[in-house]
Parts: C-alpha cells; sequence; structure tokens
C-alpha cells in the first residue's frame, strides 16, 4: 500500500484544502491549533488512508507526496 506525505512547508494552509476535500476516506485532517482549521497545515491519519492518490493529484502546491 502506498503511503501519503504532506510536506507542510510546501503547503499554503488554506483552510478549504482541496486534497482534504477530495479524500473519500477524510483522512487529512488540520493539524490541531492555529486560528483557523490548517493554520498549521494538516497530517494523514494512516490507519484511515488507503494510498489512493487522489489527494496527490489535486494538490496545487505539491505538498502532498505518495511513497
Amino acid at each position: 500500500m502506498s503511503t501519503i506525505a504532506i510536506d507542510n512547508t510546501r503547503c499554503d494552509r488554506s483552510p478549504g484544502c482541496p486534497s482534504r476535500r477530495v479524500c473519500p476516506q477524510g483522512a487529512i485532517v488540520p493539524v490541531e491549533g492555529g486560528h483557523y482549521p490548517g493554520a498549521h497545515g494538516y497530517r494523514v491519519i494512516e490507519d484511515r488512508c488507503t494510498g489512493c492518490g487522489i489527494c496527490a493529484r489535486v494538490c496545487a502546491g505539491g505538498a502532498v507526496s505518495i511513497g
């Protein structure tokens, strides 16, 4: 199974993160804290992630990768 990783140094920290919206398993969630959801970036809940890669295809900044 593929592993999804998020590079929060490349993430634009949008509260409307397209990768989060398209994840069929709801595996991408905001890092806790901040003034709005996603202010500190996003993380992957590995138990939910199936490795489908949809999130990586829609991330315009290239912050989501498949390993």
